[in-house]
């Protein structure tokens, strides 16, 4: 079929204001370009921070309007003359968000999403929350046939790969009937449990976060040892109940606020490793260190995964691993992409919520 002329996309034109949807020119694929016909787009907080305006002195977004979105999902609707013949149109396939402008020593090493050239989607880039999106190579797509309900694959691009590096470079700390917690049961937190369940099932796993209906619906994806509800007990206290006063060997801390850096690494145990991977937070002052140096703990971040890794994540899916189906809780229309970043603002929403389009 004949491409548009031009197709819908939902616009950040001000910091904070609603999204504006437009139609804006279709591009036409050259070389090792593809061009994607979008099924669904992710919200993720990087997308409110975006929006909200809260990293523009560090020139994120590099420009307005911008077009918010890293999880996107879609079927090849045009290619480039210099693309593989196998990724033929209609194809489904999944983007891989962290992408690069130019290798480097770290991509050479795997190390993809550490490229000191990145080119990532809705933060360096245009994302993807229209209607067709441009792929600057093909080697930024990753298969996803055999996949069923595909916008519901999209959050496998930053939700479920974020979370699988996190809990990858934990594994190697962990032994039988250690107790990992996990901090935030959003969408990252959703699939953290996940990962951790079918990585290490054979640690304790507790889920915290602040509201009911944040543990009730981490609970129905995987089975917690634990839950603690932060707004209505001590978690510190709490913790060490369930723990019969061990500790916790890993915590995962999808928020990432000074709050819950200096709650939960006070609760790890020798040698025990807090890993942050939400940033909500943005600054937290990290003391005091002496815990730290005589009980050998680690304090470390995970940003995203590699290209490899995303690979790894959709072969994870197609072989049940993890449900991706459950961590959607929400199926928006591109006109109530602002209604969707309220709610995760605001932090009424639960899972995941994906435009279809």
């Amino acid at each position: 079929m004949p491409l548009p002329v031009k197709h819908r996309a939902a616009l950040v034109k001000e910091f904070g204001k609603p999204l504006v949807v437009e139609e804006i020119p279709t591009p036409e694929p050259r070389d090792r370009q593809v061009l994607i016909k979008v099924v669904g787009a992710g919200i993720c907080h990087t997308d409110v921070h975006v929006w909200k305006g809260d990293w523009s002195v560090a020139g994120i977004p590099p420009k307005l309007p911008f077009i918010l979105s890293h999880e996107v999902v879609g079927t090849i609707a045009a290619k480039g003359d210099k693309v593989p013949d196998d990724l033929k149109e209609g194809r489904n396939v999944l983007v891989y968000a962290w992408q690069w402008s130019r290798d480097d020593v770290y991509v050479a090493k795997g190390l993809t999403q550490l490229s000191e050239y990145p080119a990532h989607m809705a933060i360096v880039a245009d994302g993807g929350m229209q209607e067709y999106y441009l792929v600057s190579d093909y080697r930024f797509l990753v298969s996803v046939d055999g996949l069923e309900d595909l916008p519901a694959v999209a959050p496998l691009a930053c939700a479920g790969l974020t979370t699988y590096r996190a809990v990858k470079r934990i594994l190697s700390h962990l032994e039988p009937d250690d107790y990992v917690a996990v901090i935030g049961l959003g969408g990252l937190g959703s699939y953290a449990i996940q990962w951790i369940r079918a990585l290490a099932p054979y640690v304790n796993l507790i889920g915290v976060a602040g509201r009911d209906e944040s543990l009730e619906f981490a609970s129905r994806i995987v089975k917690l040892d634990a839950t603690v509800n932060t707004s209505k007990v001590d978690p510190a206290k709490a913790i060490m109940e369930i723990t019969k006063g061990r500790g916790l060997k890993a915590v995962v801390d999808t928020v990432g606020t000074e709050t819950t850096i200096m709650v939960y690494t006070s609760l790890l145990t020798k040698m025990g490793v807090h890993m942050i991977v939400g940033m909500i937070g943005g600054e937290a002052k990290i003391s005091p260190l002496l815990p730290f140096i005589v009980n050998e703990r680690i304090l470390t971040g995970s940003i995203v995964g590699s290209l490899g890794e995303q690979i790894d994540v959709v072969t994870a899916a197609k072989r049940g691993m993890v449900n991706y189906r459950a961590v959607v809780t929400r199926r928006l229309k591109l006109e109530e992409v602002t209604e969707g970043l309220e709610a995760l603002e605001k932090r009424r929403a639960l899972g995941r919520q994906v435009v279809v389009l």
